[in-house]
């Protein structure tokens, strides 16, 4: 069976944050524009566990919204429909080289000892 979210005109709402000093840095001018050149995603498909029916979206629209947008007091909190309210959180991580060496010097310890 398949399911085009295209043909219907509506777009999945997918909300991002990160940390502010890397949200106004160079690096994620570049990892937005990555994610944004993938969109919008093909040919998703799952398995039901109920009927076991490989299910296929062809096309979803998605829009990315910074995650600080969302909090507007003075809308309802409660959606219309789901797809009014973002339908995944990214929460992108930014780890200074230093920090990452020293957990590679961690798990090797870790794995010596």
């Amino acid at each position: 069976m398949s399911v085009s979210s295209s043909s219907s005109g509506q777009r999945v709402l997918v909300s991002y944050t990160a940390p502010p000093i890397f949200l106004g840095s160079p690096n994620w001018n570049k990892v937005h524009a990555a994610i944004i050149s993938q969109l919008p995603l093909k040919n998703i498909h799952w398995k039901s566990t109920r009927k076991g029916i490989v299910r296929t979206i062809q096309e979803l629209d998605v829009t990315l919204v910074p995650f600080e947008s969302l909090r507007d007091e003075h809308a309802s909190q409660v959606p219309v429909t789901v797809l009014e309210k973002p339908l995944l959180h990214i929460f992108i991580v930014h780890c200074e080289v230093n920090v990452l060496a020293g957990l590679r010097v961690l798990r090797f310890s870790y794995y010596v000892v």
